[in-house]
């Protein structure tokens, strides 16, 4: 150490040799660690931008069950829902629900369409009007505060849509 001049000793003083200090270098994980974001960050894009799974065509679905065995169990299903809500062991409301999906589902096993989650516009565009309209005739006691018709109409119309489909 030394003396700078003016300055009076002990106040302040400098090295002599301040030295080479190397830069650091980095430590190994860091590398790693930056490598595997990098990878992470590529394999969520390639999930992103993956190609669709093609869907088979319409006639070409899962094997079919046999419509007479389907229409039977829909059948019971729509007459257990009816008898429920008559009895009033569920809410109407919920009745009139169940009876459209139930009608939806019959379709969906029936064609092997994702018919639950159809809107009626789709259904129509699918080529199922008497499905679409059965259904409209169930929407507005499945969405009213209070529903415009017994569920004994609405059983009706999804036991017409059962029966009348081919």
């Amino acid at each position: 150490m030394r003396q700078l001049p003016g300055v009076p000793l002990g106040v302040a003083t400098v090295q002599d040799d301040p030295g080479f200090y190397a830069p650091l270098q980095y430590q190994p994980q860091w590398f790693w660690a930056g490598l595997l974001i990098v990878l992470v960050v590529g394999a969520w894009y390639a999930w992103i931008f993956r190609p669709p799974r093609r869907r088979p065509p319409a006639g070409q679905g899962p094997p079919q069950q046999d419509l007479e065995s389907l229409r039977s169990a829909c059948l019971t299903a729509i007459n257990a829902t009816a008898e429920d809500a008559d009895a009033g062991r569920i809410p109407v409301r919920d009745a009139h629900q169940r009876l459209s999906f139930l009608v939806r589902e019959f379709a969906g096993a029936a064609t092997g369409l994702p018919v639950t989650s159809m809107t009626l516009e789709d259904l129509r565009r699918q080529g199922f009007e008497e499905l679409a309209a059965g259904i409209a005739g169930i929407y507005p006691n499945e969405f009213a505060r209070v529903p415009l018709h017994p569920v004994g109409h609405s059983a009706e119309a999804a036991r017409q849509v059962v029966i009348g489909w081919n």
